[in-house]
């Protein structure tokens, strides 16, 4: 009996020190996680962060006008980096990456297309275009977009279209930065 009492307690003991073993890798682990987690929130709190959402500020229509012309989004929803200007209506890159862009206007004119585009510095990146017949319509697009810091993105009325817009916000542009590259 003794005997058997000895060889319990060795094996609890073996058992003990395994579970020691154990414990000192886990807490190993524990720290390692700890210190790659606070790494990765001084990394985030580092990165620039840019999100912007602006509604036309119109309670009327705007056009037809006889040349394309920048739409200005003036009623700010957010703006966080202040990379989109609600007085020239262009969003400029602040750093280099890979952006986001939507936008989605509203028609109604009988007389009328609703027909906007979206643009990359000079060039037309895509182009919606909609004919009301005197009901609503949206125009809606959106695109992700490589841009260098500096490039420039905006949204423009084409020639003898027309928005309308009232305090609901029916006519948004709004961007936000997906990763930086």
């Amino acid at each position: 009996m003794v005997v058997e009492q000895r060889e319990l307690l060795e094996f609890y003991q073996s058992q003990i020190e395994e579970l020691k073993k154990q414990n000192t890798a886990l807490e190993g682990r524990v720290v390692s996680t700890e210190v790659g987690v606070e790494a990765l929130r001084e990394d985030n709190s580092c990165r620039r962060k840019v999100a912007f959402s602006f509604a036309s500020g119109l309670n009327d229509s705007l056009g037809p006008l006889s040349t394309d012309t920048i739409l200005v989004f003036s009623k700010k929803i957010t703006n966080v980096g202040n990379a989109y200007s609600k007085i020239t209506g262009v969003f400029t890159a602040p750093l280099r990456g890979v952006y986001y862009f939507r936008f989605n206007v509203l028609g109604y004119s009988s007389s009328y297309r609703l027909a906007v585009c979206l643009y990359k510095n000079e060039e037309k990146i895509l182009d919606v275009t909609e004919f009301p017949k005197g009901q609503y319509e949206y125009a809606v697009g959106g695109a992700t977009l490589l841009l260098q810091e500096g490039d420039q993105v905006y949204v423009k009325l084409r020639s003898n279209s027309q928005i309308i817009d009232n305090i609901d916000n029916h006519c948004t542009f709004s961007g936000f930065l997906l990763f930086a590259k």
